[in-house]
């Protein structure tokens, strides 16, 4: 894994790639133009670029740069869903960059540097409204996922419900619930079985069918391998 804290000057041009994790570019020198996603702009002292999570990106340097890169920050890793990759950063945050700069030196695992990095999430201007619209997409998905569990389900359906494409509902799901939408619904579908199990005598293909499990056996196996012990034994322990 990349340091948290990096400076860079970037030379040229590279070619397009993604990280599995979030970074933010804050120019200290020069100029240098960045790409994220075929959103393209000219980025200097007192702007920032924050590339999210998986979003494509490039750059070319025309002059000498020296940039300050945050990897994979900690007060946002799991948050940062932007559109608006360009930011402009207001008096205190470029005051405050030699600091952080200065803390490059020292072990990126100091308390020193984890602090200067928290306060971060107070100066620089993170899209907000991105966050709550990927938070609210989150929900909506989770909340159909969660009441209409019994029915057949398809991630094209579910993603384009929630007006997002099939690998980004599964991004989102991942980065917030650390589990692919197929993962949330099988979970959800056998907590309802478990509580079949519990309060009523129904035949093991009669509870699969009303939790949307394909049949009996797929639900013996999924149980068994969910909970480490069959829907049979589950049910008779609770009567001992």
């Amino acid at each position: 894994m990349r340091d948290l804290i990096e400076v860079i000057s970037y030379k040229d041009t590279a070619s397009a790639h993604s990280h599995n994790h979030t970074q933010i570019v804050l120019p200290l020198s020069g100029c240098l133009i960045l790409d994220v996603e075929n959103r393209q702009q000219a980025v200097q002292f007192g702007q920032a670029c924050l590339i999210s999570t998986n979003q494509a990106h490039t750059h070319l340097a025309r002059e000498d740069n020296h940039c300050l890169i945050l990897n994979s920050l900690p007060v946002w890793d799991h948050k940062i869903e932007s559109t608006n990759n360009f930011v402009e950063l207001n008096t205190q945050t470029k005051a405050y960059l030699p600091f952080l700069s200065s803390l490059i030196s020292e072990s990126h695992h100091s308390l020193k540097t984890q602090q200067a990095l928290n306060l971060l999430e107070h100066l620089l201007p993170i899209p907000q409204a991105k966050i709550l619209q990927a938070d609210a997409r989150l929900t909506k998905a989770k909340h159909r996922l969660d009441h209409n569990f019994q029915e057949p389900w398809s991630l094209a359906e579910l993603a384009a419900d929630v007006h997002l494409s099939p690998s980004q509902l599964t991004i989102l799901f991942k980065r917030h619930l650390k589990m692919t939408p197929k993962q949330y619904l099988q979970q959800r579908r056998l907590r309802e079985a478990k509580m079949w199990l519990r309060s009523t005598n129904k035949s093991l293909e009669y509870i699969a069918e009303k939790t949307g499990i394909s049949n009996a056996s797929a639900l013996v196996r999924l149980f068994t391998k969910y909970y480490q012990v069959t829907p049979g034994c589950y049910r008779a322990n609770l009567h001992h």
